[in-house]
């Protein structure tokens, strides 16, 4: 990782809750996504309206495996999280990028709406702000501790 993140920041608790948080929500869209679409094609262009964001079973299967591993990480924590979700919130953010151009086209495999780039954004956004807050390191004893101690 870059020397410049910072390490053990004050807010880390925070962004981790956060990107917990997100991770439970992609999970859960994708779990009633599933339950809501079955029946649809896989990657039909025209979807369902799940939890306010547009899903067909090939995206709803996709955010279930997403959500889990964001979770998982971001529970685990030991900076596993910060790769997790640095690549992750790109990911988030690049998916949105691409929807949006294409988003009245054939190629609109995940059914995406315009409020599933916007969301797709700030999902990005969070996770990988997360990812930037995350880094951990333990601390050694202080010196002045040891000495006094003597």
């Amino acid at each position: 990782m870059a020397s410049h993140l910072p390490v053990n920041h004050h807010m880390r608790g925070f962004w981790r809750v956060l990107s917990t948080l997100a991770g439970l929500y992609i999970l859960i869209f994708g779990i009633v996504g599933v339950i809501q679409t079955s029946g649809m094609d896989t990657f039909a262009t025209e979807g369902k309206r799940v939890l306010g964001l547009t899903t067909n079973p090939g995206f709803s299967a996709i955010s279930i495996a997403v959500g889990a591993v964001i979770f998982l990480a971001s529970v685990i924590g030991r900076n596993i999280d910060v790769v997790v979700n640095l690549i992750f919130g790109c990911i988030f953010v690049l998916a949105g990028l691409f929807s949006l151009a294409f988003l009245r086209t054939d190629l609109n495999y995940f059914a995406f709406s315009v409020t599933n780039c916007i969301v797709s954004y700030l999902l990005g956004g969070i996770v990988g702000l997360s990812s930037l807050y995350g880094r951990t390191r333990r601390t050694a004893p202080s010196r002045a501790g040891q000495h006094a101690a003597a």
